[in-house]
């Protein structure tokens, strides 16, 4: 294309080897082409205003100024009167970086991951773990109610996670940079007195008691029976402000008025409220999925790089370890306890509690599941849940899954089960134990 366009320049020069005339078949090579030049000419102090095209035949092996100096040619505008009227250029062959992007460097030192496949073992059929695939309640409360407040995690109000006080200053004069109490006019503190005369307790624990009635009837033929509900759900938060709220030093339990506290008791309450089946009352029923009613540890198959150990009383070949101090304690000791018939990693098993926090839905995924054989040779299953440091967030999860529990052996076709928190991975198998016995006993 060169060559056609330097007889073009010759003939209109004038030069005598240029000719007037395509000799060959069909239009001649480069007919549509205005300019073709080179990318040696595009990499000079070349100013050219009209390239619209740039095609890149070889890589480049020479500095990123050149790349950033082939696309400066292409980016001068052919029209410098109207700037309204957007102008591209089009970048062909072989690709280099116009941006230059600092990448992590290459070290020979690094070891390639190696991924292992996690998956159940046919002939391991016999240590299956199944589990209901639970999407809800049935709740249904005509008269009576219960709670076992025992059961029902602990809420702890501390300023040191909510300043309780201020101190402020007036701003006199001009300051650079941050205000502090350095500088001139009296202090004065902003505390939250004022808002505890204004929202006293009896009226914050009337307002409660309100919610989570409206929650335990929402349907507006059966506001009557809410009268009956609310002098119980009345009792039943003054009780649990009484027992089971932990307010710490220089607090005052008119905090439970702010609404990040009203709206913890209202959740954890509501997750620990069940109609009295002792009374006559239906139970709590768990709302089973319709189209996966049953999860199983034989749908398990998936790579990871994480690190793993193997497994001899699980249906999945490993064990992931996303804590490897803690969880690998763990599988190590449920593979030497004799109660243990088998267990489960809840990792891609897909087994998920539902449960309400800060007003939004969310979804737990308890740490494992254990079926257990009892003294008197019975199986039941155990959702093990291992922390070290517990939230609030933790401790809604945990008043969640004791639903799930209570709502599934009132179901009884799933067979017993029981949840166990542990944060002494030493002192398993003794919380197993002693879980496993107390809910055979109140089964009996």
């Amino acid at each position: 294309m060169e060559k056609e366009a330097a007889r073009a320049a010759a003939k209109d020069a004038g030069h005598p080897s240029a000719k007037a005339e395509w000799e060959g078949e069909g239009d001649p090579p480069g007919k549509d082409n205005r300019w073709v030049v080179s990318l040696g000419t595009l990499n000079e102090g070349w100013d050219a205003q009209n390239v619209t095209q740039i095609v890149g035949l070889r890589a480049f092996t020479s500095s990123q100024l050149l790349c950033e100096q082939v696309m400066g040619r292409g980016l001068r505008r052919t029209n410098y009167d109207d700037f309204s009227e957007p102008e591209y250029v089009d970048v062909y062959g072989v690709p280099f970086e116009v941006i230059p992007v600092k990448k992590k460097p290459i070290s020979r030192t690094e070891v390639q991951k190696v991924s292992t496949l996690v998956r159940a073992l046919p002939e391991r059929k016999y240590l299956e773990l199944t589990f209901p695939r639970v999407e809800g309640y049935v709740f249904d409360v005509p008269q009576r109610i219960k709670i076992n407040l025992e059961e029902v995690p602990y809420l702890t109000i501390d300023p040191s996670h909510e300043p309780t006080e201020v101190v402020a200053k007036p701003a006199a004069g001009y300051r650079v940079g941050r205000p502090d109490r350095l500088g001139p006019g009296p202090e004065v503190l902003h505390d939250r007195n004022p808002f505890h005369h204004e929202k006293r307790l009896q009226a914050t624990v009337y307002v409660i008691a309100a919610e989570i009635t409206r929650r335990l009837k929402e349907k507006r033929e059966e506001w009557q029976a809410r009268h009956v509900l609310f002098p119980q759900v009345l009792d039943i938060v003054w009780r649990y402000l009484e027992e089971r709220v932990v307010v710490a030093e220089d607090v005052v339990l008119e905090e439970v008025a702010l609404l990040k506290y009203k709206q913890r008791i209202i959740e954890r309450l509501t997750e620990a409220i069940e109609p009295d089946a002792e009374a006559g009352e239906p139970p709590l029923l768990p709302v089973i999925e319709r189209f996966r009613p049953v999860g199983s540890t034989s749908e398990v198959l998936f790579r990871t790089v994480r690190p793993t150990v193997g497994t001899t009383k699980s249906h999945i070949s490993h064990v992931v370890l996303d804590a490897p101090t803690w969880e690998h304690s763990v599988a190590y000791r449920l593979e030497r306890m004799p109660e243990v018939i088998a267990y489960a990693r809840n990792d891609h098993l897909d087994f998920t509690i539902p449960y309400e926090w800060q007003g939004v839905r969310h979804e737990s995924r308890p740490d494992y599941l254990i079926r257990w054989r009892c003294e008197d040779s019975r199986e039941m299953k155990i959702i093990l849940e291992v922390k070290g440091f517990e939230t609030e967030q933790d401790r809604q999860k945990e008043a969640a899954a004791k639903r799930w529990v209570r709502a599934v052996n009132h179901h009884g076709g799933f067979g017993q089960w029981a949840f166990v928190v542990c944060r002494d991975p030493s002192q398993l198998g003794s919380i197993l134990a002693r879980e496993a016995a107390q809910v055979r006993s109140s089964r009996r």
